[in-house]
């Protein structure tokens, strides 16, 4: 057997931690995920956590990152070489067939108790910034189509996709179907509002 690097064992560390945190934040939400819950699931102590992870805030940007990650290390290639009018097909395919993320409840946890708790308010604003910027790295790359607008108007695509994928997960989660389709006539409605895809 092959010994791993320090590299790679911190790596699986860092992906069973999150592996475990999807699982602990599904059942006791955001704020009833304890850090000791989420380690000892995982199989880890605190100091394993804090040596990959400074909070549970940027535990659920890494989780959400982990899934923007895949998609442009598995589909976004493939998309980039299709025709405009068949990318934003490949990305809908894509999106319903994943499971609805966990994340999603989380932020509608999170909204809920953010006027409450200025922490609260500073996680959701963290969590989203670094969505918000994961996803305008997506659609900057050249080629993109949305590459080449203004960054303010790339923005606020980049906040309208995330809004239109946000709330159809959150359908999903409630048991409303959302089917490949319905994820593509909501980002083609962000993509294309002028009828000429731009993908």
């Amino acid at each position: 057997m092959t010994r791993r690097s320090r590299a790679q064992q911190r790596e699986l560390t860092c992906q069973r931690i999150l592996d475990a945190a999807t699982e602990v934040f599904a059942e006791h939400g955001y704020a009833g995920a304890s850090i000791d819950a989420i380690t000892a699931r995982a199989g880890y102590s605190r100091g394993a956590f804090y040596s990959n992870f400074t909070d549970k805030t940027e535990l659920l940007i890494r989780l959400t990152q982990r899934r923007i990650d895949t998609f442009a290390e598995q589909e976004l290639p493939d998309a980039l070489s299709l025709p405009p009018e068949e990318r934003v097909q490949l990305v809908a395919r894509w999106l319903s067939a994943q499971e609805p993320p966990i994340e999603s409840l989380l932020a509608v946890e999170l909204a809920r108790l953010r006027d409450d708790d200025p922490d609260v308010a500073a996680t959701l604003d963290r969590v989203f910034e670094a969505i918000f910027d994961s996803v305008d790295r997506l659609v900057g790359i050249q080629g993109s189509g949305l590459a080449e607008l203004p960054r303010a108007e790339r923005r606020e695509r980049v906040v309208a996709i995330v809004a239109g994928v946000t709330g159809a997960n959150l359908l999903r989660q409630l048991g409303v179907a959302v089917d490949a389709r319905t994820l593509e006539l909501v980002l083609t409605g962000v993509l294309d509002p002028d009828g000429e895809v731009v993908a």
